[in-house]
């Protein structure tokens, strides 16, 4: 990766073998006169796409509130399970940045919420307890104990966000597997109906244990075999499903898999009177 331009001591400009630009984070970095070739073991992390205001951002924050911000982000997705977008960094900096100089300039601005995300969002508030006792440690800057309830309305927030974009990728997986199922088994869908509600819990099981897909049991391989013989058609709309998660999805359902989905949607033809 070579640095082009280098933004502190710790972040750099740089550009990828595809000539891509990259905000890259690394210890010590940016000390050398760009421009320059840094190996990958020298990067921390880094930020593809970033918009012109988020790159003049970081030319406004300390190098030590960038640290410690990247820390309760660390934090947060240990602790809340958790990945947030590579925004939310700059967004949280930029509300801690003027958390700190209001607290250095004595105004304090009370949160009428605090109470009851404390209640409603018990770990959002804990991870807004521990950061700001992180932030006096680590800047030598003492918020007030409101500020807590601040940090955490932004982690609560973020969670939404990211659980929003997992729900319109789910709906999305779904709408593509029906339609393939429709298109290819030549059947109108009862959307409504007990049997295809059935099929959509599945394949909502399925894509929450995509990272724990294993090779299928040989009980199950032979009842596959059986299955696929017996009916060839559910086979060729099984093996698009198979397709489109390889291809869509970046994972290949095992046999096992493939042989819950032709169950599936046996029902669903067996419904329509196939």
């Amino acid at each position: 990766m070579r640095v082009i331009k280098n933004i502190n001591n710790n972040v750099s400009i740089c550009v990828d073998d595809n000539n891509r630009e990259v905000i890259a984070f690394g210890k010590g970095i940016g000390f050398k006169k760009p421009p320059y070739e840094l190996t990958l073991s020298e990067i921390d992390r880094t930020f593809y796409d970033l918009d012109e205001h988020y790159i003049s951002l970081l030319n406004e924050l300390s190098e030590d509130l960038l640290s410690v911000t990247l820390e309760i982000i660390d934090q947060a997705n240990s602790y809340l399970g958790i990945e947030f977008s590579k925004v939310f960094y700059f967004t949280l900096a930029d509300h801690l940045n003027f958390a700190i100089q209001r607290a250095k300039k004595g105004m304090a601005i009370t949160n009428p919420m605090v109470n009851e995300i404390r209640h409603l969002y018990e770990k959002e508030m804990k991870l807004g307890e521990w950061a700001i006792k992180l932030i006096r440690k680590r800047l030598n800057v003492v918020l007030p104990r409101t500020e807590a309830g601040n940090i955490a309305m932004h982690f609560i927030d973020a969670k939404v966000a990211v659980t929003t974009a997992q729900e319109d990728k789910t709906e999305q997986f779904i709408e593509d597997i029906t339609i393939i199922v429709k298109d290819t088994l030549n059947i109108d869908i009862d959307r409504n109906d007990f049997t295809y509600s059935r099929f959509v819990t599945h394949l909502k099981y399925l894509l929450k244990r995509v990272s724990q897909i294993d090779k299928a049991k040989s009980e199950n391989v032979k009842m596959y075999e059986k299955v696929k013989a017996e009916y060839p058609y559910l086979q060729t709309a099984t093996e698009k499903i198979k397709d489109y998660m390889t291809l869509c999805l970046g994972i290949e359902p095992g046999e096992e898999e493939l042989l819950y989905l032709m169950l599936h949607l046996n029902r669903l033809c067996a419904r329509e009177g196939l």
